[in-house]
């Protein structure tokens, strides 16, 4: 699969207070990598880098944009639709913002939908969906515009055991059927074991990566105790 995220060495700080130390990783094409670690250790500021938001102090962050043109949407904890619409509506906003023509806008949502179980939703209005079901609509609307990257800061941490698993689920189902790369943000072990195929794990402060993972080759309890045991440094 092609590279689609390259970070080299990067290190970030606020004014004078230093945030992130040579964070180094790469990600591919249908790939999720996960980021783990404590609370506050610099996490979502890796994302924001990522997206623009802000800019490394020193390194190299490289994100390539999808033939669409659109290089990264972001998916937070809260799904942030606009709760008066339908989903549909909401929906046709994302594609309207990303100048997508018009005529294309059917072929993007249905197959995106159907493949999280919610075509039946779609005239509903978001104040009438559990915020499960909410919250898979968010992933589709940052998935329509075709990205080449999914950004994902705890986005499952408000739901109950149930919905959690459900949506890992069809987050899974997502980035195997859109092939985009992702990097989703938790402080949840088991989480970052489901979903993604590399973890690293960030600790120290600065943060740096005291862990790098590969989950497709590796034996589950010992990738947890070792995942635990850098947590504890």
């Amino acid at each position: 699969m092609a590279e689609i995220i390259r970070v080299d060495g990067v290190s970030f700080a606020y004014g004078d207070k230093r945030v992130l130390e040579n964070i180094s990783f790469c990600v591919t094409a249908g790939e999720a990598v996960v980021l783990l670690g404590p609370s506050g250790i610099g996490k979502s500021t890796i994302l924001k880098l990522m997206s623009g938001l802000l800019n490394p102090t020193s390194g190299e962050l490289d994100v390539r944009q999808a033939s669409s043109g659109v290089g990264t949407r972001m998916v937070f904890q809260q799904p942030r639709l606009f709760p008066w619409m339908t989903v549909r509506k909401n929906l046709y906003f994302a594609l309207r913002a990303a100048k997508v023509p018009k005529p294309e806008w059917d072929q993007r949502i249905d197959p995106l939908m159907q493949q999280v179980g919610l075509m039946s939703e779609l005239d509903a209005r978001i104040s009438s969906l559990s915020i499960g079901m909410a919250q898979r609509v968010a992933l589709v609307r940052s998935l329509v515009c075709q990205p080449s990257v999914l950004l994902l800061d705890e986005p499952f941490s408000a739901l109950d055991p149930k919905r959690r698993r459900q949506l890992q689920q069809d987050l899974s189902k997502l980035v195997s059927f859109t092939k985009v790369a992702v990097v989703m943000v938790t402080h949840d072990i088991q989480e970052a074991l489901d979903i993604g195929d590399e973890v690293l794990v960030l600790n120290g402060s600065p943060a740096s990566i005291v862990c790098q993972i590969r989950i497709t080759d590796a034996d589950m309890k010992k990738a947890r105790e070792q995942i635990e045991n850098h947590l504890l440094l």
